[in-house]
């Protein structure tokens, strides 16, 4: 259940820096690295998460930014994310897209949490464009 491990990485960097879980939020950070063997070591704090693709829109990894994706495609995969819990106070989402992350398709119900991807672009042309994450491409 991916609402279960997101709350157990916040469960533990609220122990780990006794902070109240009800005042962390979920921070994500997109790695350049774009398979699970080229990750050298376990994350400090957080975890990594492979296999969401994107809808709607696309990754720029050399400029680590979301892009127009190209015609024709539907899904651009996406790199190594790193997700850690982070204090409300101190979480900065200035020039970021607060993406919605879907487990299938289907979208609505299958909702996950809101993933934060930089842009150089006004998040309001992400949301316009339906531009979603999803954990299950068929």
């Amino acid at each position: 259940n991916p609402q279960s491990f997101l709350t157990a990485i916040s469960q533990v960097a609220a122990q780990k820096n006794m902070w109240e879980l009800d005042k962390l939020c979920t921070f994500t950070e997109v790695r350049k690295w774009v398979t699970i063997d080229e990750v050298e070591a376990p994350t400090r704090d957080g975890a990594y998460i492979i296999g969401m693709s994107m809808q709607g829109a696309r990754w720029n990894g050399a400029d680590v930014t979301i892009e127009k994706s190209k015609p024709k495609e539907m899904f651009c995969t996406m790199p190594v994310m790193s997700v850690r819990g982070v204090s409300v106070e101190k979480a900065d989402f200035k020039g970021m897209y607060l993406c919605p992350t879907y487990q299938t398709l289907q979208r609505g119900p299958t909702f996950i949490f809101k993933a934060q991807l930089k842009t150089k672009s006004p998040p309001g042309r992400w949301v316009l464009g339906g531009v979603a994450m999803v954990m299950e491409v068929v």
